[in-house]
């Protein structure tokens, strides 16, 4: 079998498949830098197979209505997404949503799809993690009239800021958010771009419940299904868009 790696935010994730990579798979093409290379690797032993819509069984999974696969915005959005072989270095796929955030239809789609999920559940507090979630979280937060707490890699906030440290294969990491920014009671939607092993949401739920908020809800745009992070989220609900 060839050997494919899927680059995802911190971590690689290695894969083995025999899946070959046709022009079909590349929208608007970028010429990108090359980022500093992680030093963290989860690997398992799959076949990848192309991205599909799942946000109905994602709706099905944690019992709210959802958009179903025929939803026009569901398919732009997945031809927005490019994956990039050998990128950012030989044997690397990544998972590109930069394309995603070009095309301001496919992008408004992301955003009105979570939207339309989460302004009636009563959400007061949208927790994005770093630093995709970033990307995400704002826009949905405002229009759901909720605020926005970013969770960030250590030592990046000012102030007093609380911790909570996860398992990596090689290692542990840890995020951090600003203390008194969740209250007691607090509604959270924890919002990131993809779950793979589901290590950072799983942190990130920790974190919110140790401060007394009630977490509702996790949301991706991407979901690596064959990497079985939803199973780590326990009874936590899970939302994605395309897997």
């Amino acid at each position: 079998m060839n050997s494919l790696k899927i680059f995802l935010n911190s971590d690689v994730v290695i894969l083995n498949s025999q899946r070959s990579f046709s022009s079909g798979n590349f929208v608007n093409p970028l010429k990108l830098p090359s980022p500093s290379f992680p030093t963290k690797y989860h690997s398992i032993s799959a076949s990848t197979p192309p991205l599909t819509t799942t946000a109905a069984a994602a709706a099905a999974s944690s019992h709210m209505a959802g958009p179903t696969s025929d939803d026009d915005r569901i398919s732009r959005i997945t031809s927005a997404i490019r994956v990039i072989p050998d990128f950012p270095k030989p044997g690397i796929l990544f998972q590109d949503i930069t394309t995603l955030l070009l095309d301001p239809v496919a992008f408004k789609d992301t955003i009105d799809l979570f939207v339309e999920r989460y302004k009636d559940k009563d959400i007061s507090v949208v927790a994005g993690v770093e630093a995709r979630g970033f990307i995400f979280g704002p826009p949905i937060a405002l229009a759901i009239g909720a605020k926005f707490v970013p969770m960030r890699k250590p030592n990046k906030l000012p102030g007093p800021v609380i911790s909570e440290e996860y398992s990596l294969e090689y290692g542990t990491d840890k995020i951090e958010m600003h203390v008194g920014a969740v209250q007691t009671g607090d509604r959270a939607l924890v919002i990131d771009d993809l779950i793979a092993t589901g290590g950072t949401l799983c942190a990130a739920i920790n974190l919110l419940e140790r401060v007394g908020a009630q977490v509702v809800e996790c949301a991706c745009v991407i979901e690596l299904p064959e990497l079985k992070g939803r199973d780590r989220l326990g009874d936590k609900p899970l939302f994605v868009l395309v897997s």
